[in-house]
């Protein structure tokens, strides 16, 4: 009788320190289809700083994302926001081309995400992708770290594809292929950030 309480005594501890398998990582969309957009048009935002190339921003958004009547963006999917590309000051839209990322200002390059600092705070400038999921735990923005869109436009339509590296290494690609809009802000006298769609982040 002995022997059988300490085997089944065995048997527990066993069970018991046998360690917890690994949750599995959450899997993001690695090559998403955008299925509209629009580009934004700033004109020669840094020429107080020397730099008189024109700069635009891109938005791309994924499966079910659509904007509400307040600006917020509602439903599931990814939105890419690139928020300065520059192009040559002969230019006023998202040229054919290749983009690379760069901090050189310099035409046919875009500024990597990251967190600049005003006064006290930091805020997100450059390049990001936003997830939208199902389960709002998984709901994020990463920033993209580096990396490169090709740009080329047939019968009016945009074809821009994606090769990107993230701020957590991950490597995203992705695909549009319609028409751009592009709306023009080089009039208005615009101040950082200058993200219009409402995130509800």
């Amino acid at each position: 009788m002995k022997q059988i309480i300490f085997c089944l005594i065995s048997i527990i501890l066993l069970v018991s320190c046998t360690p917890d398998e690994p949750k599995a990582k959450y899997v993001y969309e690695l090559n998403p289809n955008y299925s509209w957009g629009y580009a934004e048009y700033y004109g020669q935002f840094y020429a107080d700083y020397k730099n008189t190339n024109n700069v635009l921003s891109l938005s791309l958004f994924s499966d079910s994302l659509a904007l509400t009547n307040n600006g917020e963006l509602a439903g599931l999917g990814q939105y890419l926001y690139i928020e300065d590309i520059f192009v040559p000051n002969n230019l006023k839209y998202l040229a054919e081309g290749t983009y690379n990322s760069s901090e050189s200002g310099e035409p046919f390059t875009f500024y990597p995400g990251q967190q600049f600092p005003v006064d006290d705070v930091k805020i997100n400038v450059g390049a990001f992708m936003y997830y939208f999921e199902k389960n709002k735990n998984f709901t994020a923005m990463k920033h993209i770290s580096r990396g490169s869109f090709t740009v080329k436009i047939t019968d009016l339509k945009h074809i821009v594809d994606c090769d990107f590296v993230l701020s957590d290494s991950s490597k995203v690609t992705g695909t549009f292929t319609d028409t751009l809009p592009h709306f023009d802000f080089s009039s208005q006298i615009m101040e950082l950030p200058r993200h219009k769609v409402k995130l509800p982040l």
